[in-house]
């Protein structure tokens, strides 16, 4: 019998470990404010930047500075907002502030007691390595955009991904916040995916995750009673 618990579990890190939409937000509403703009609000100002980040991500593979830097303009040119070069600097370097979500630091250091925990992400080695470090979250590894040379959900970072690792999809799990970047695709993939709904949101596509929580913690119980039942199991088959 396959053991429950994956032999390593992928998970996105930005709105999954660390609370990027937090991040974004506050940058918006720090902007709108400042150059008192009423066209549009914080929260609509992000999901459009968002929309148009991703096409843009999808279109090209571009260093992931230049990928902010350019998609800020982009939405701006869209909006008709004015903007600085001192503001495209600010919100390019705005991720390195990411704060941890807070239950992150213990959920995962609990995960890896029974797996490997690896990041898969589409944010810069570096930026990504600097925020745990600053936020206390271990890993066993970092993967990211910047190695694939594609940002998710290209199906490139997937396969990158389970190339490093020397892991067969049946043997990870692929844990995330983001649905489109991707619980879709590794769904196409194969993998057993965990959607963390972080924000209660509305399911964005007929696509069904294998298992939903809302928190890490929550994901960390669910993997250590697939131990206890993997353990029980061991136990009858050596009786045998």
């Amino acid at each position: 019998m396959n053991k429950l618990v994956p032999k390593a579990i992928t998970f996105d890190v930005y709105g999954t470990i660390l609370d990027s939409h937090g991040c974004w937000l506050d940058w918006f509403r720090s902007f709108i404010e400042r150059k008192r703009i009423t066209s549009m609000s914080p929260q609509e100002a992000l999901t459009r930047w968002e929309a148009i980040q991703f096409d843009y991500s999808q279109a090209q593979y571009v260093p992931f500075r230049q990928l902010k830097r350019d998609s800020f303009k982009m939405a701006c040119k869209e909006f008709g907002f004015d903007y600085t070069d001192e503001d495209v600097e600010s919100f390019t370097y705005q991720l390195d502030k990411c704060k941890a979500f807070p239950d992150s630091r213990e959920a995962i250091a609990e995960l890896r007691t029974y797996t490997k925990v690896v990041a898969l992400t589409n944010v810069a080695n570096e930026i990504t390595q600097e925020t745990f470090d600053r936020e206390g979250i271990v890993v066993d590894r970092i993967l990211t955009s910047q190695d694939a040379k594609a940002y998710k959900p290209k199906h490139e970072a997937f396969l990158y991904s389970q190339k490093v690792l020397g892991l067969a999809v049946d043997d990870l799990m692929h844990a995330a916040f983001g649905f489109l970047y991707d619980v879709v695709p590794a769904t196409a993939l194969g993998y057993r995916t965990v959607w963390i709904n972080r924000l209660g949101i509305i399911r964005p596509a007929d696509v069904k995750e294998t298992y939903l929580c809302g928190d890490l913690k929550t994901l960390a119980y669910i993997i250590k009673g697939m131990a206890m039942t993997d353990a029980e199991n061991e136990a009858k088959n050596g009786a045998k």
